[in-house]
């Protein structure tokens, strides 16, 4: 049975990192049900080789990203688009969310924030505008998670 693959029809499914855990959140949209994975590996082919993390993990990961799993970004002038979370990470001591394209097959664009804690559970975004402090993030990027980003 190891070497069958599967697929959800009625499911989308999302990868993303939360610091340096690579999972799979799988979004069964019409049941409003939601699974998560561990991504334990990534096969020649594509193929993610998944273990289920738990109850317990599982939570603190739903809790931790509740607020920012999706988001609806409006820049000015330009229609509003749709992310969902590609990693969840800390550098220097602060949190940042690293987004792609949430209706697109292929990752085209990446856009991260800063992320700030409201002191409810939920997280509030936040540009980044220094140029000197987003040239560091994306060189961390990179260096993190740059082998996924190239596949």
């Amino acid at each position: 049975m190891s070497q069958h693959k599967f697929r959800f029809n009625k499911a989308r499914e999302y990868a993303f990192f939360n610091e340096h855990v690579h999972l799979l959140f799988v979004d069964f949209e019409r049941d409003e049900k939601q699974e998560l994975y561990l991504i334990r590996d990534v096969e020649a082919d594509g193929t993610y080789i998944l273990d289920y993390p738990g109850e317990l993990f599982t939570e603190q990961i739903r809790e931790l990203v509740k607020s920012i799993f999706f988001v609806q970004v409006q820049e000015e002038n330009q229609a509003e688009k749709r992310y969902v979370l590609g990693a969840f990470f800390t550098y220097m001591r602060q949190e940042y969310a690293l987004y792609y394209d949430r209706d697109s097959e292929t990752v085209e664009e990446l856009v991260f924030f800063r992320a700030k804690a409201t002191g409810t559970g939920d997280w509030e975004l936040e540009n980044v505008a220094h140029e000197e402090e987003y040239q560091e993030i994306v060189a961390h990027v990179l260096d993190k998670y740059g082998s996924f980003l190239s596949k």
